[in-house]
Order: structure tokens, then C-alpha cells, then sequence
């Protein structure tokens, strides 16, 4: 996996969590104390700056109300199917 596709996949989710923040009403404040991270943390993670550990990331789902999702790679679950397609490029060989 190339350094383009981790960014791709960081900037994805960072994006969608922003989006749920803001659909739930969260500020960065309230989702920086909920999770026990500096808002500076939330800032540099929802611009795509920043790279969450495990803990954190599960932290946000948690209080964001919302799923992460593991699928095998050749799984025929619908969502799977999707990412096989969006992340199919000659250059994650890399």
C-alpha cells in the first residue's frame, strides 16, 4: 500500500466522521471532552493531518454513535464489494 492510498483512506475517514459530528451537532469542543482528547487533536485529525491511534479512533465512533466495519477483502458483502472497486489501482501493488 502506497503512501497516496493512505492519505486517500485518512482523508475518507476523517471526513466522514467531521460530517457526522456536524450532523449530530457535536462541536470539536464537546467531541474533544466526550473522548478525553485535546481539541487541537480533533482539528488535526478532521483536516486529514493527523493519524488517530485504535484507542481514539474507537473513542470518536463510540460517541459519534456510529459502526467502524472489518470486511475480508473477498467477501460478498455489499460494502466490501464497494471498497474493492474504489481501491482497485495498478499503484497499491506498491
Amino acid at each position: 500500500m502506497n503512501k497516496a492510498v493512505l492519505v486517500e483512506a485518512r482523508n475518507l475517514i476523517s471526513g466522514f466522521l467531521k460530517s457526522r459530528r456536524e450532523q449530530l451537532g457535536i462541536t470539536q469542543q464537546e467531541l474533544a471532552d466526550m473522548t478525553g482528547m485535546g481539541i487541537a487533536t480533533i482539528k488535526r485529525f478532521e483536516s486529514g493531518k493527523f493519524w488517530l491511534n485504535m484507542k481514539q479512533f474507537l473513542a470518536i465512533c463510540f460517541h459519534l454513535k456510529c459502526f467502524y466495519f472489518l470486511a475480508e477483502v473477498e467477501s460478498e458483502d455489499e460494502f466490501a464489494k464497494m471498497m474493492r472497486e474504489r481501491w482497485k489501482r495498478p499503484a497499491d501493488d506498491n
